[in-house]
């Protein structure tokens, strides 16, 4: 059976109305959304504008100090560091003999030697360890001076292993050298 249609008109009513308001709505709401999109994207520019330009000039200067680490990394492998380690070994010895207290050693040495016993030179070389070693030229009244000034030279905790390294006899003088380490007060490592 067909089903009735109760639409008497001669030609059949469809009412568009309904249709045309939603594609209105539909377009203006289109149309302003393209128009927000539109003014939030030059906003965007406009506002990011300073951001991007200091992202620039910061890339920029990146790029500037790995250009001048590079050269400066080309100029490391082109130094001779085995002369330049000598060269800074040697500034470091002579500045530790420069540093070296004379006073303090001159008084030590007044406090050790018998007073039979005189010094004619003092001969220092610094080593890597913080001692001093000392080669001494004396010269004594009797023979026993030279073993008085080792004795002496042991029992103070500032100078260590005295050895006699020569010794003759001048008429009534007695005359021998005397090899010793000393241990300043702030030692001075020096590294060769």
């Amino acid at each position: 059976m067909k089903t009735l249609h109760l639409n008497l008109a001669a030609r059949p009513y469809r009412d568009y109305r309904p249709l045309y308001a939603v594609v209105v709505a539909a377009s203006l709401l289109i149309a302003f959304l393209m128009l927000n999109n539109v003014d939030t994207y030059y906003r965007y520019v406009r506002e990011t504008r300073a951001t991007r330009n200091e992202i620039a000039r910061i890339e920029r200067q990146a790029g500037q100090e790995r250009s001048r680490a590079e050269v400066a990394t080309g100029e490391i492998r082109k130094m001779d560091l085995a002369t330049l380690g000598r060269q800074s070994r040697f500034v470091n010895a002579q500045l530790a003999e420069r540093a070296f207290s004379w006073s303090e050693l001159l008084d030590r040495l007044e406090a050790v030697v018998p007073r039979d016993v005189r010094i004619n030179s003092i001969a220092p070389s610094f080593s890597d360890n913080g001692f001093v070693h000392l080669t001494l030229s004396c010269e004594a009244k009797t023979t026993d001076g030279m073993l008085a000034t080792i004795t002496r030279f042991q029992s103070n905790n500032h100078f260590v292993n005295p050895f006699p390294t020569t010794e003759n006899r001048t008429g009534s003088t007695f005359h021998f050298g005397l090899g010793v380490d000393y241990k300043p007060s702030i030692p001075r490592v020096v590294t060769k």
